[in-house]
């Protein structure tokens, strides 16, 4: 083959706009007497169409032509010349090509074992080259030489990497699965489900196992290490398997020594603490104790509460001792974020807003009038029933017994604190109108009755004015102090810090702040901020200054004492030598990170395998522990099992962001998820998946179920807690009486709350047939018996979901939620429904059934109802006439069936009668009449026109047997009850009408 020539000359137009004429010769290209050598083999050599012209690249040069002059040839034999001039060069990229298929066969022989991402990363680095070469095969074909060598694996890998690795790795795994399907059968009583022994076999760098309720996550991580040991990828002693608490990692070490036949009793198994805890030993070669205190949270609360004790007795801290828990002691919300008072309301009864004197109040700006008082030493009395000169009580029209604020028996004075601004608007969510006219109607009582009467507003409450409200309220007070002569030394008698903080301890409420100093201890210690990080952040957010002002304060008032109990803590873990659980994980991190680490350690560390268990419960810095090892040693791989619908643990630091988006954290990773569960049937099973799934954010799967049933095993007892209790143990009792199983039925009783089990050493009595145990929601996990009985699932404090807010201090270190409601709570609740294998029972009260309850009612055909004797009478649909947020509770009481608000008479009043015609729905008001709710009864009574709160009721005269029209609140003998009575019975709905205008 040799280099041909060729030469043309163009045309007049040719030579104007392009060039004259073009030659091919040995050396290359000549263009109008100038020459370019050929482009090397590697460099482009085409031909480029366009519109008008045709243009040749020529390696980094570009030369053109008109479409209407005769360049074929001259193309044709540039495009031949340049193939030929680039045969050696081509020839050393087609051997080295050779060279590369062998050494890549040579390679891929020796690997035996499953296509990591890392191990494809490698080879592409290390082939790279071949890619290139690969794209020359026309070339090759054009020379002569034998392109059959390139059909090949490597050309396969090369070009489609992804592709081949995922083709080779399903051929890989399904030799495994073949290859050891005695193993996987033999190693637990009931061979290993298709994807357990996936999980197996599959040996990504990074490899999650989602491992839902019951489905075998200890089964396979024992059946994973017995592969590994097996199959020749590790030693026994190369394998760390790591659980979260001391019973989980018993049960590993179970497992392990079970399979003693396996070769597995060398595995290291450890918890988190006890690994970081040996880290630090070895790598200091000295002995590391664990303090007391990071193992007795009694211990550590009484640590604490000492410390808040020495803060007290140091004058120049108790100042800010007492203003933390006189004036910031419960965090603020915004009142306005309520669509209704009785919302408002239902949030201060379930967070339990407690005042330094005791009482329970209704809103934080009485909070702060309660507080003033008390720490200055003025008795008064929360919402005392008003009475007038003459001691009679009061009734505030259409509501019931008139009770103002306060009152201070020094200045026989009452106290109203009204929520208005200076314009006399009220909160959105009030009727301005209304609420108006009953502030007016209590200033001309008092007026009327000649009783002092204190006002304060709403718009004086700003904490960003110092104090505005206390200032307002001193003032008042000295006025009506020098209005009735009385000295300001004789009203004021501020009390101590110490008082008050004695005071905070006899309430009870001083626990709650050493409970959350304990808790952020732990937050803060393995968050990594520092304390100039914890000033800078913010606590609240939003439109309402004062609420921000209010909290800013609060957290800095906070971190003060804070600081203080912190330091005096490490100075306490420093002088015993003794590390907490946050230093075992934190010293361990530091120490994984140095240089000499594994030699200081005798590489007692290095790992192939670490194995996580229970990983939706992972936190940040034992994540970060995770990966250092991991990349501490080459090839080391992370095998995590854990189940993102039972991730309970965030209010200790975990974060289920680890486990939802785990290849952001730890790299590319493969997924399996375990959907044959050995625990529950497919009536528990498909009721608790839909429930937990109806949250977006949690990770979709379908379990499918061992044991399966006819019938729902889902059952609301809607009935007070012996009542149901009652009947879901009857219920087990016809279940195992029809069964032919010797063994024990086991069940478990779990709330939300330890103390709603209370009273279960009863029932253990009562029913000695049974196992009976009791569990709060968090301690069931892991556990699981033939039945479970779900208590007190109430819209309630202590209820499922629990009501009580996260504090704002805690939810500052704490890994942000999704936005889904209750989404935590959510979880527990779908861990205490999975605890059962054959049947669940969840009890909540009439009336009282929390969203929880009433989700699991749309369920329909999948739940079965237990009835409950009141629940004709109840009527979900209707709100408390009164706060417009509690629901009207049937009840039965001495004199028949009546209704009480389910807010509770603390923070709603509300009784209301049954209709005495129907016998089934509560009487409400309007204006003029109070009548039946139900829409099937037409039964209507006037409001008494003279105290606008009685019914009128037709009486007969025993003497004369006329009959008149009396006020139901009038009780015979007692003056300060209603007398009115009127024989004018056509008129009366007149009078009632002109009373209510």
């Amino acid at each position: 083959m040799e280099l041909r020539r060729h030469a043309v000359e163009f045309g007049f137009l040719q030579g104007i706009f392009f060039c004259n004429g073009a030659k091919l010769c040995e050396q290359g290209l000549t263009i109008n007497g100038k020459i370019y050598p050929y482009p090397e083999f590697d460099e482009t050599v085409e031909v480029r169409e366009g519109w008008f012209t045709q243009i040749l690249v020529w390696g980094d040069k570009r030369f053109s032509f008109f479409r209407f002059i005769d360049s074929k040839p001259l193309f044709q034999h540039a495009l031949y010349n340049h193939l030929l001039h680039s045969k050696v060069g081509l020839q050393r990229t087609y051997d080295e090509l050779i060279a590369d298929i062998t050494r890549f066969d040579h390679t891929f022989a020796q690997h035996k074992r499953y296509l990591r991402d890392s191990d494809k990363s490698r080879l592409q680095r290390d082939f790279q080259a071949s890619l290139a070469s690969l794209n020359h095969v026309e070339h090759f074909k054009k020379l002569g030489f034998d392109t059959n060598p390139f059909n090949c694996r490597l050309a396969k890998f090369i070009k489609q990497p992804e592709a081949f690795t995922e083709k080779y790795n399903q051929w890989w795994q399904q030799k495994q699965l073949d290859g050891y399907q005695e193993l996987f059968d033999s190693l637990e009583a009931h061979p290993l489900t298709p994807l357990q022994r996936e999980a197996c076999v599959v040996d990504e760098n990074n490899t999650l196992v989602i491992a839902g309720a019951g489905t075998g996550k200890t089964s396979t991580m024992a059946a994973k290490a017995a592969y590994l040991v097996a199959q020749g990828l590790a030693r026994p002693e190369e394998i760390l398997m790591l659980a979260y608490g001391k019973d989980a990692r018993v049960e590993l070490e179970q497992r392990m020594t079970a399979m003693g036949a396996q070769g597995l009793t060398g595995v290291k198994v450890s918890t988190f603490h006890a690994l970081g805890k040996e880290i630090i030993q070895y790598y200091l070669n000295s002995s590391t104790q664990v303090s007391v205190l990071a193992s007795d949270d009694k211990r550590l609360t009484q640590f604490v509460d000492q410390q808040i004790d020495d803060i007290v007795a140091d004058p120049k801290m108790a100042d800010p001792v007492a203003d933390y828990f006189g004036r910031y002691l419960y965090p603020q919300v915004n009142e306005l974020d309520f669509a209704t008072e009785g919302q408002y309301r239902a949030y201060l009864k379930n967070n339990e807003i407690r005042a330094l004197s005791g009482d329970l109040v209704k809103s934080f700006q009485e909070l702060r009038i309660c507080n003033y008082l008390y720490t200055h030493g003025i008795e008064f009395e929360y919402e005392p029933k008003y009475l007038s000169k003459h001691g009679v009580e009061v009734t505030e029209p259409g509501k019931s017994v008139y009770q103002p604020d306060f009152y201070i028996p020094i200045l026989d004075a009452y106290l109203e604190h009204f929520g208005v601004d200076k314009q006399g608007n009220t909160r959105h969510n009030i009727d301005k109108e209304s609420y108006n006219q009953s502030m007016q109607w209590k200033i001309a009582l008092h007026q009327q009755h000649g009783t002092c009467l204190l006002q304060t507003f709403s718009w004086q409450a700003d904490y960003r004015n110092d104090g505005g409200l206390e200032k307002c309220l001193e003032a008042l007070l000295c006025e009506r102090a020098a209005e009735i002569g009385l000295g300001e030394q004789q009203l004021f008698k501020p009390i101590s810090p110490e008082a008050v903080f004695a005071q905070v301890k006899h309430l009870g409420v001083y626990r709650n702040v050493s409970r959350l100093m304990s808790s952020f201890l732990g937050l803060f210690k393995s968050s990594g901020y520092t304390f100039a990080k914890l000033e800078s952040l913010k606590m609240a957010t939003g439109s309402d200054k004062k609420l921000v002002t209010y909290n800013q304060l609060r957290w800095k008032a906070f971190l003060h004492l804070f600081r203080w109990v912190y330091d005096r803590y490490e100075a306490h873990l420093k002088s015993l030598s003794t590390l907490d659980f946050s230093d075992m994980i934190g010293e361990a991190l530091k120490i994984s990170r140095a240089k000499d680490f594994h030699q200081r350690t005798s590489d007692r560390f290095r790992f192939k395998y670490i194995m996580v268990d229970e990983f939706q419960d992972i936190s940040p810095e034992r994540a970060k522990l995770v990966t250092q090892l991991r990349d501490s040693t080459p090839d080391c791989a992370l095998f995590c099992v854990g189940d993102d619908w039972q991730a309970i643990y965030r209010f200790t630091g975990s974060d289920l962001n680890l486990t939802t988006q785990f290849s952001q954290t730890f790299g590319v990773s493969k997924t399996v998820m375990l959907d044959k569960t050995f625990r529950f049937n497919d009536r528990i099973e498909k009721v608790a998946s839909q429930f937990i799934q109806a949250n977006p954010a949690q990770l979709k799967k379908r379990l499918t179920t061992h044991s399966v049933s006819d019938n729902p095993e889902v059952c609301l007892l809607i009935n007070n807690k012996e009542t149901a209790l009652t009947q879901a143990f009857d219920s087990i009792v016809e279940i195992t009486s029809q069964q032919d199983s010797p063994k024990r039925a086991t069940v478990m009783v779990i709330a939300r709350f330890n103390a709603s089990l209370k009273e279960l050493t009863s029932w253990q009595r009562r029913y000695p047939q049974f196992a009976i145990s009791g569990f709060s929601a968090h301690a069931s996990k892991g556990k699981q018996a033939d039945f479970v009985i779900v208590l007190d699932v109430n819209d309630d404090k202590y209820g499922f979901p629990c009501k009580i807010d996260s504090d704002p201090i805690l939810e500052a270190l704490l890994p942000k939620l999704d936005g889904f409601a209750d989404t935590e709570e959510r979880r527990l609740f779908y861990v205490a429904l999975s605890r059962a294998k054959k049947r669940v029972f969840v009890q909540a009260e009439l009336g009282k059934e929390s969203v929880f309850v009433k989700e699991l009612r749309s369920y329909q055909a999948d739940i079965c109802v237990y009835p409950n004797e009141l629940a004709p009478m109840y009527n979900d649909a209707l709100c408390c006439p009164n706060c417009n947020e509690g629901k009207l509770i049937p009840k039965e009481g001495r004199f028949g069936l009546f209704y009480r608000c389910s807010l509770g008479q603390e923070y709603c009043d509300t009784k209301l009668d049954a209709c005495a015609v129907c016998h089934g729905a509560p009487m409400v008001r309007n204006e003029t009449h109070h009548y039946c709710t139900s829409g099937k009864c037409n039964h209507r009574l006037l409001v008494c026109p003279e105290c606008l709160t009685g019914k009128l009721v037709l009486r007969t005269n025993g003497k004369t047997n006329r009959q008149f029209l009396a006020c139901s609140l009038h009780r015979r003998g007692d003056a300060n009850s209603c007398h009115y009575t009127t024989s004018d019975i056509a008129n009366v709905a007149d009078k009632v009408s002109e009373a209510a205008a």
